[in-house]
């Protein structure tokens, strides 16, 4: 059987997906809550999830944990810079979606049509380009697809932590 493509209505109907993905995500964005903001972390909750920004040793982790499951796992892959870990707490907090870690440490996440993805689906259809996450200094420095909405007022109060050593083990 053949299949034939009017190119239009791909990018027509590429368009509408990538539009009621971003509305889905920002639905759901928007019922994280920020419950929690001090000089050195800062806690959004939703349902029975808990994102978790926080300072140690000479940079920032993230991480997330389900509370019915009893479950936390960090989203960065070791201290990062602020800009860094607010970045990874923004791509799960507005796209549900983890970065992975190259063999060389790196932070990364795929972006197709201008969005964040999981970067080991199938994209045989679409063309996808990597983007790192793990060495913005500031917020400027950040990609287009994260909403720095919330994410301003929670850097410009960590930005001024005090430091604090990672506990020994």
């Amino acid at each position: 059987m053949l299949r034939v493509v009017w190119p239009a209505v791909e990018s027509v109907r590429s368009g509408i997906d990538w539009t009621e993905t971003r509305l889905a995500s920002e639905r759901s964005s928007r019922s994280w809550q920020r419950v929690w903001l001090t000089r050195n972390e800062v806690r959004w909750r939703k349902a029975g999830t808990v994102v978790e920004c926080f300072g140690v040793a000479d940079g920032y982790l993230a991480t997330v944990e389900y509370t019915d499951r009893d479950v936390t796992w960090q989203l960065t892959k070791g201290p990062v810079p602020l800009a860094s870990a607010l970045a990874v707490s923004a791509l799960y907090l507005q796209y549900g979606v983890t970065p992975h870690v190259d063999t060389d440490g790196r932070m990364f996440v795929a972006v197709v049509d201008g969005r964040p993805v999981e970067a080991f689906r199938n994209f045989a259809e679409k063309p996808f380009e990597y983007s790192y996450l793990d060495g913005y200094s500031s917020l400027d420095e950040l990609p287009n697809w994260v909403d720095r909405t919330d994410i301003e007022s929670v850097y410009s109060r960590l930005e001024k932590r005090h430091r604090r050593e990672l506990p020994p083990e």
